[in-house]
């Protein structure tokens, strides 16, 4: 049987063309300390694919720890403290989860300025897990028992299950390139 006609074959996602990435703009994470590393990696590998670049905004000084699903801790580079981030130079924001994360972000004045000017000027923003929270608080809108959601345009669009936090990823790289279809 040829490779091409094996079923179940699972289709690799394109590689990250490196000199690429930051063509096409740049997406903001929101990141505090323990704040949930797949769910950063998810939407930023998928905008990384569509040649966006990842800047990170924290309180942190220079780097922030975040928590893989095993409990590893890995740091982060911080490119812009919370304060100075705009929502004016991005393209979209990604909340990612973890509890403490969350709460850190809940307690600053900035964060939340920072998401809601994002959300009223209706560009995506990637939310998944606990981040799930200030979405709703920020946006209005109720997400149920969702893992992951897409704010855009002024609604948000919750997905459920195991690979809710991809799909929405996906929708989320979508939802930056101009021209493409912005619905989840």
């Amino acid at each position: 049987m040829t490779p091409s006609k094996r079923p179940y074959r699972h289709q690799r996602e394109p590689r990250i063309d490196i000199a690429r990435v930051g063509e096409s703009g740049s997406i903001l994470a929101l990141a505090a300390a323990s704040f949930s590393v797949p769910d950063l990696n998810a939407a930023a590998s998928a905008a990384e694919r569509a040649g966006y670049r990842l800047i990170v905004a924290s309180d942190a000084r220079a780097l922030v720890s975040g928590r893989t699903e095993t409990g590893e801790e890995m740091n982060f580079v911080v490119d812009s403290a919370l304060d100075e981030a705009s929502a004016e130079d991005v393209a979209g924001l990604v909340l990612p989860g973890g509890r403490r994360a969350v709460d850190t972000l809940n307690d600053s004045n900035a964060a939340l300025r920072l998401i809601q000017d994002v959300f009223a000027s209706g560009r995506p923003i990637f939310a998944a897990g606990e981040a799930l929270t200030i979405l709703s608080e920020v946006s209005g809108k109720e997400t149920g028992e969702a893992n992951a959601a897409l704010a855009l345009g002024g609604e948000v669009f919750a997905a459920s299950g195991e690979t809710a936090r991809d799909d929405v990823a996906k929708a989320f790289a979508e939802a930056l390139q101009p021209g493409k279809s912005k619905a989840a």
